[in-house]
């Protein structure tokens, strides 16, 4: 009787650890399930410094990339950003000259594992470091870097040509305006100034002087001020 009791209490212990068992598989699944898809587009910028210099990367549909700003100088990593394979890329990178390494894979799983372990993600850098710089005072030089026929290696060559930004200054000439009344005050003391009657007529106030009716004269509208735009544009 009691080797029937052992046999039958094991028998239960098996059972509920069969039970047990897909609630913490079904966890699992959730987990991943839960993870946030990465979109395309910078993930930061560690340098401090304003990032203003394009980076345009095209890479081939099926896999996405993990793409990493090395400073040339110091070795430390600058900037971070992902790509979806086959999607548009742009970024704007802060100045300096950096190497860009690439992580390749199919199902990103954050920073610390990237694409997972092993041959799940591939890695390669680029042979030459990109500058990024301003040219001639008024032209931002940038890269377009073009991945999408790639040969295996870890240090390859891509096809790489020059994206520039160039900026032009353009002069505005605002009408002239008639100061407020606040500027006024403020302009000829607390006691005197120009103010608005019921009637909406235009009258100037001093105490020193009897209440007249006045028109503005040429001497009472502000001076033309140039005001100026910075105007920037793709060029060649």
């Amino acid at each position: 009787m009691s080797k029937l009791i052992h046999i039958g209490s094991l028998a239960l212990l098996a059972l509920a650890l069969f039970l047990c068992a897909p609630p913490e598989f079904a966890s699992a699944g959730q987990d991943e399930s839960a993870r946030p898809a990465q979109t395309t587009g910078l993930m930061w910028n560690r340098t401090g410094l304003p990032a203003v210099f394009p980076l345009q990367v095209k890479t081939p549909a099926g896999q996405d990339y993990f793409l990493t700003l090395i400073d040339e100088k110091t070795g430390k990593d600058a900037l971070a950003a992902y790509i979806i394979g086959g999607a548009f890329f742009k970024v704007l990178v802060p100045p300096g000259v950096f190497r860009l390494r690439f992580a390749v894979g199919d199902v990103w799983q954050g920073e610390d594992r990237l694409f997972g372990p092993g041959e799940s993600t591939r890695f390669f850098e680029l042979k030459t470091p990109l500058t990024f710089e301003i040219r001639n005072l008024a032209t931002k030089a940038g890269h377009l870097v073009n991945i999408s026929d790639l040969k295996p290696g870890q240090l390859v060559d891509a096809a790489v040509k020059d994206q520039l930004i160039c900026q032009s200054l353009r002069t505005g000439f605002p009408s002239r305006m008639p100061p407020s009344l606040k500027e006024k005050l403020a302009r000829d003391g607390d006691r005197r100034g120009w103010i608005k009657t019921r009637n909406e007529q235009l009258k100037y106030f001093d105490e020193r002087l009897p209440d007249r009716n006045l028109t503005l004269k040429q001497h009472d509208y502000y001076p033309v001020v140039p005001h100026y735009v910075v105007r920037s544009r793709y060029c060649d």
